[in-house]
């Protein structure tokens, strides 16, 4: 596993681009992650994590901002409003796909959720490599690392992780706008006063 510094983001670009998985710091907690367009390395990922198809547990996509959503899911005047109150935050939300959004691994799913962090250093590297995925990154049932040391000592077959911490405990709050009222599945950090 290389470590690297968050200064040298085209290390991390170079391997993102040759299918490796990077863990990265995120304003929540660790995340493992790898390019939307580097299926061999989406594989990979989900073999790590113990992913199987049907599992209910699906990746996240990680954007650098909210115009980009709508090139992968269906937005309302509801979801824009609230994407852009809570964009960039500690919120994944799932939207329904856009069907013509075609792709190896959303082609088995109906919706998709979106994530925009918080966080400097990942708008930078998503602004840079483009859209990502991303899960947390821990083993199946295990807590999440706050740290690149936690991810060295856990995750060793991670490809490279940038050296650092993350910004806090609680990974992000999981809200469902694929149904007609929002539903939180998952409740992080962050508290949703209004739908």
């Amino acid at each position: 596993m290389k470590v690297l510094a968050r200064r040298d983001l085209s290390g991390v670009i170079k391997i993102l681009e040759n299918d490796g998985i990077v863990a990265v710091p995120t304003e929540t907690i660790y995340g493992l992650a790898v390019r939307l367009d580097r299926p061999v390395a989406i594989q990979k990922l989900l073999h790590l994590k113990d992913r199987e198809p049907g599992s209910g547990k699906v990746l996240s996509l990680m954007l650098p901002n909210v115009e980009q959503m709508g090139n992968y899911v269906e937005l309302t005047q509801k979801s824009y409003n609230l994407a852009l109150r809570y964009f960039p935050g500690e919120l994944t939300m799932i939207l329904p796909k856009r069907n013509d959004f075609k792709h190896s691994y959303f082609d088995n799913f109906t919706s998709v959720g979106i994530r925009i962090p918080n966080h400097e250093y990942m708008l930078e590297l998503l602004d840079n490599a483009g859209a990502l995925l991303v899960t947390s990154a821990n083993l199946r049932g295990r807590t999440p690392c706050a740290d690149s040391e936690a991810v060295r000592h856990t995750l060793p077959t991670v490809d490279a992780v940038v050296r650092g911490r993350a910004g806090g405990n609680l990974p992000s709050t999981v809200l469902d706008m694929t149904v007609d009222d929002p539903l939180v599945l998952r409740q992080g950090g962050l508290l949703i006063v209004h739908y």
